[in-house]
């Protein structure tokens, strides 16, 4: 940002919201801001024709307004200018629409402190500068590419400048996941991990249903959650938690990638009970758990597909992006992907290495034994069909991984059964 004074509008009918906001404003040490009043939408839009306005802070529940009408009709005048809304609804389906109209971010009054303001107003109009940067002079958007169009680079650069650009932000971590290992390594009790997951619903049920399963079922039915934690133990509850939890996140709204995005679920499922078995066939004694190493070495794949599909959605993406190139695209690029996501929730780096490395173990030094284990589980899970693609027939027992853990074609087998015994019974499960 330059130094010269953002001019900010402010079309806000409640005298007090207004003036919440003005000190903020006024609270900036450099003075950076100047700001206009208009109590109602008539007046502010001929405020914004006259010119000399830099941002917009539109309130979404102006009495001559109806909601996002609002915000098109000032949009449609002056689409240079950014506008930011102000709502009173923590609304997250108003802020996203909002958002997929044009605005450039939305507030809840009440929710904002004058740093938070701040920042949104500078991050408005730095995003809304980068987008002018990639339009034409007939005002269409040009590819960001600096390669030939549909080629796997261009796509990959466009998701990167998009990414830094703020259009699509990275995933959180599931903060059940979170909390139940911070409780476990503070060495609680299962009575206590069973209040944690007590507050999760979708959690408690369907641990129930894991402890009364065919798998782990006793003679007595499990009735509630502390019953089922105690037949469980905390190391399976664990790995159905983050099982569960982590079910939630292979999310789509483009209609296009579902059936991928579910496919990759159970890829990272199936390679997830292949790990475990594995290490349990050979008695390893691993440095973090088999079953979530192998739950998530896939992760770069669901951020990126995810990413593509919101774009494309929303029409942010190139026009000419060939399906086959994008899958090519992922598929190469999504281990950095996966690699830079755990890192940034704190994974370790045994984790960090098999989101890099779980199909390139050439590459990999030094190669751990969970690397192998979860390098030979993905390869197994694919030749059983568990895929997101089509691919030639896989010869599991001529990897490397499989001679380096010295499995035999038996061992291979038993886990394969097995495998397809756990799945069976999740899909149930989960259904």
């Amino acid at each position: 940002m330059s130094d010269k004074t953002i001019k900010v509008l402010l079309v806000e009918d409640n005298p007090i919201d207004a003036r919440l906001v003005q000190e903020m404003l006024a609270e900036v040490k450099d003075g950076g801001f100047g700001l206009a009043l208009a109590e109602q939408l008539s007046t502010g839009l001929e405020r914004l024709a006259a010119g000399g306005i830099d941002l917009v802070l539109l309130d979404l529940s102006l009495p001559d307004s109806q909601g996002l009408d609002t915000f098109a009709k000032a949009y449609a005048k002056t689409p240079q200018v950014p506008i930011v809304l102000l709502t009173n609804l923590d609304d997250e389906a108003l802020e996203l629409e909002a958002v997929r109209t044009g605005a450039q971010d939305c507030l809840v009054k009440g929710q904002v402190d004058s740093n938070l303001l701040v920042r949104a107003i500078r991050f408005a109009i730095e995003r809304k500068r980068a987008e002018e940067e990639r339009l034409g002079a007939d005002g269409e958007e040009e590819d960001v590419q600096t390669s030939p169009p549909g080629t796997s680079t261009s796509i990959l650069e466009q998701i990167v400048f998009i990414f830094k650009r703020g259009e699509i932000n990275l995933p959180s971590p599931p903060q059940i996941t979170i909390k139940f290992k911070e409780m476990v390594n503070k060495g609680a009790g299962l009575q206590q991990i069973a209040f944690l997951l007590q507050q999760d619903v979708a959690i408690s049920s369907k641990l129930i249903s894991v402890a009364n399963s065919a798998y782990y079922g006793g003679l007595a039915e499990s009735k509630t959650l502390g019953q089922a934690v105690a037949r469980l133990g905390l190391t399976t509850t664990r790995q159905y938690v983050d099982a569960i939890s982590n079910r939630a996140l292979y999310v789509t709204r483009n209609k296009k990638f579902l059936e991928f995005i579910e496919k990759l679920w159970d890829h990272s499922l199936s390679c997830a009970y292949a790990s475990q078995i594995v290490s349990e066939v050979l008695k390893l004694e691993l440095p973090d758990d088999a079953f979530t190493l192998g739950l998530m070495h896939d992760i770069g794949k669901l951020v990126l597909f995810q990413a593509v599909g919101e774009l494309q959605r929303r029409k942010k993406l190139g026009k000419n992006v060939d399906t086959a190139e994008l899958y090519n695209t992922v598929d190469t690029h999504h281990n950095k992907f996966g690699a830079a996501l755990l890192k940034k929730w704190n994974f370790s780096s045994g984790y960090v290495q098999i989101a890099a490395y779980h199909d390139n173990l050439e590459q990999a030094d030094p190669i751990s034994k969970e690397l192998l284990v979860v390098h030979f589980a993905n390869l197994l899970v694919k030749s059983m069909g568990y895929d997101q693609t089509q691919q030639a027939e896989i010869d599991v027992e001529d990897a490397e991984s499989t001679r380096l853990l010295r499995l035999n074609s038996r061992m291979i087998a038993q886990v394969k059964d097995q495998v397809k015994g756990r799945m069976e019974e999740m899909r149930k499960i989960f259904a």
